[in-house]
């Protein structure tokens, strides 16, 4: 037999849930885009296959709103997102509804998510663009989207020109030790940053003068 709502009032604590009542008794307290969504109202008959679409959206609805929460605080990649989410126990079914609901409402985007990334790499960390490609795999980016971004990104920077400031500051440290010495922290540094041999090397042979000593590429 269908239960029927006879109220539905504002919680005093939380104002974006409302208590339900069935037959006057206290059943379930729902978020108010749940109430919404189902379009509840008194006097409404529920079923029990309609009460367990709402608990499933009510369920949803925490989810997206965890989510939210942990994208106002930064950008994330979807990976990173549902890695979180999923520490939270929350079912598969439910992750990828809400993940795929973020899409399409623009809060998740990981093109967008690997050029911030990327230009924050280069201008901010100067990292070169191996590094910044490696740390957009650490966060679960697919593998073109980030070559995309990282190369559209750095196309805009003087490459070059950020090794050679990182090659200068750390050159001040090492100053002491012998020249070959000097030459492979320097390029070892550089390869850790990011770059690759073929910026490396005349950036080093541009600090610090002769090159012969430097490692080669292999």
């Amino acid at each position: 037999m269908p239960a029927k709502i006879t109220k539905i009032v504002e919680q005093k604590k939380r104002k974006n849930r409302q208590s339900v009542y069935i037959d006057d008794v206290f059943a379930f307290g729902c978020n108010i885009n749940v109430i919404a969504k189902f379009h509840l109202k008194v006097g409404d008959e529920l079923t029990p296959e309609k009460l367990e679409k709402i608990r499933d959206g009510e369920v949803r609805q925490e989810c997206f709103d965890r989510a939210v929460r942990y994208l106002e605080q930064r950008m994330h990649s979807r990976s990173e997102l549902k890695t979180k989410l999923s520490k939270l126990e929350y079912g598969p079914p439910t992750i990828e509804a809400v993940l795929d609901r973020l899409t399409e409402m623009k809060y998740l985007d990981d093109k967008r998510f690997a050029e911030s990334r990327a230009e924050s790499a280069a201008v901010f960390k100067h990292h070169g663009p191996n590094r910044a490609r490696m740390e957009l795999a650490k966060r679960g980016v697919e593998r073109e989207t980030a070559r995309r971004a990282v190369e559209e990104v750095y196309e805009a920077h003087d490459t070059a020109a950020s090794a050679k400031l990182l090659a200068e500051r750390k050159w001040k440290s090492l100053q002491r030790l012998e020249p070959h010495v000097a030459k492979r922290r320097l390029v070892g540094m550089l390869l850790r940053r990011g770059y690759d041999w073929g910026t490396i090397k005349p950036v080093i042979e541009e600090v610090l003068g002769n090159a012969e000593d430097l490692p080669s590429e292999e």
